[in-house]
């Protein structure tokens, strides 16, 4: 049984270690400031940041910073979110001591070099122009905007008039506003002494200071709301969102498995009642998605014009039927899958300290795998029922998005 170490730096940031018998260490970092602190005018901030820091760091231009990284085989990794930015490096164990340094130059010393700023900022415009052509994503960007219709959910990846704003000086000053200790986490797991883990990310990041700026309230709409998005696609692509318990909620475990008895796999109901008995629907899937102060249920679905208005129809009544009607096998065969994944994440020394990271973040506490397991086997199917009943939204935010879309007559949202 490992045993996490957990040491908060003068500065702000939170240092957890969690020595384990492996030959490899995988170091996760969470700052929180995302896509939502973009200021108004300058969606994409946050996203060109994340890329433009990893185009040369320390003294090393963006060739000497990957053949380091390379020499060392060390993967770096990470995005920009929308509440927090993530930064991974996965390295062996005998050369993370050489490698850890990389990442800190990466965070706290980059270059940030006017003449890479362009490559970054092209890239950026590819990404958002590729939206036309993958639907269901530019669907979960829509569908985000309307359900968060306050600053939360403005769209990660901006749009070209906002990118072809930027400026290298507005991000350089992003940077130094936002690229801030105070309330980060940096998670540490794998083959690896606590104590000398300790000192290394004290020397890496001690002298990093400042506070980020605060967190952005998480505002979804509350109610019925619907909108139709045009856009040139042969198929017609349907969103749902609803709330659900935020993660620090008692009922976390019973909203995981309802959201796999809905879509859990070839066995569960989305897919068999939408897609395998009627034949409405090429995809269609659900997921939950929790972030810090909130969870919510997203459901997409993509078919053909003809039978989009049908499918919309059979998926919200698979929806709403969901309450009172879960069964014991169901929630087996969800707890199964989900345990399953749990074990899976536990042999992956990435997951362990993404694990660990994300828990801090959104709980204040990091999980043992021991208490996620014990909390997905006290879920039964009355329990999941009875959170169903007591959790039924006021109404859902549905965005569907194709050359058009008839309405069923007679449905309410």
């Amino acid at each position: 049984m490992s045993h996490r170490l957990e040491h908060l730096l003068p500065n702000g940031l939170l240092l957890l270690v969690e020595p384990l018998a492996r030959l490899a260490v995988a170091t996760h970092l969470v700052l929180p400031v995302g896509t939502a602190h973009d200021a108004r005018g300058a969606e994409g901030t946050a996203r060109l940041l994340h890329a433009w820091c990893q185009r040369g760091a320390g003294g090393r231009d963006t060739r000497a910073l990957n053949e380091a990284l390379e020499n060392l085989g060390a993967a770096r990794g990470g995005s920009a979110g929308r509440q927090a930015t993530n930064w991974s490096l996965t390295c062996l164990a005998d050369d993370w001591a050489k490698a850890l340094p990389l990442l800190a130059d990466t965070i706290l010393d980059p270059r940030l070099p006017a003449d890479e700023f362009e490559p970054v900022r092209q890239l950026a415009l590819a990404e958002l122009s590729g939206l036309d052509d993958q639907p269901a994503r530019k669907l979960g960007v829509e569908l985000t905007a309307r359900y968060f219709p306050g600053d939360f959910g403005r769209g990660a990846l901006g749009s070209s008039e906002t990118l072809s704003a930027a400026t290298p000086d507005a991000l350089r000053a992003a940077w130094r506003a936002q690229y801030q200790p105070a309330g980060a986490v940096l998670s540490v797991a794998g083959g690896v002494d606590p104590d000398e883990a300790i000192a290394r990310l004290t020397d890496a990041f001690g002298s990093w200071a400042g506070a980020p700026p605060a967190p952005l309230a998480v505002e979804p709409r509350i109610g019925a709301h619907y909108e139709h998005v045009t856009a040139s696609t042969e198929q017609v692509h349907i969103g749902l969102a609803s709330p659900a318990v935020p993660p620090t909620d008692a009922n976390r475990y019973q909203a995981s498995v309802a959201s796999a008895v809905l879509s859990g796999g070839m066995g569960a109901r989305l897919f068999t009642e939408v897609r395998e008995k009627r034949g409405l629907c090429y995809s269609v899937g659900s997921r939950l998605q929790m972030i810090a102060g909130h969870g919510y249920q997203l459901t997409q679905a993509g078919t053909t014009t003809e039978r989009s208005a049908e499918t919309l129809e059979v998926t919200l009544g698979e929806l709403r039927r969901l309450a009172g009607s879960v069964t014991a096998e169901e929630v087996e065969r969800a707890r199964v899958g989900l345990l399953s994944n749990e074990v899976m994440a536990e042999e992956s020394t990435g997951a362990r300290a993404g694990r660990a990271a994300q828990d801090w973040w959104l709980l204040g506490r990091v999980r043992s795998a021991a208490e996620v397991r014990a909390g997905l086997e006290a879920v039964t199917a009355t329990s999941v029922n009875d959170y169903l009943a007591a959790h039924e939204p006021a109404g859902y935010t549905v965005v569907t998005l194709g050359t058009g879309f008839d309405w069923p007559a007679g449905l309410s949202l």
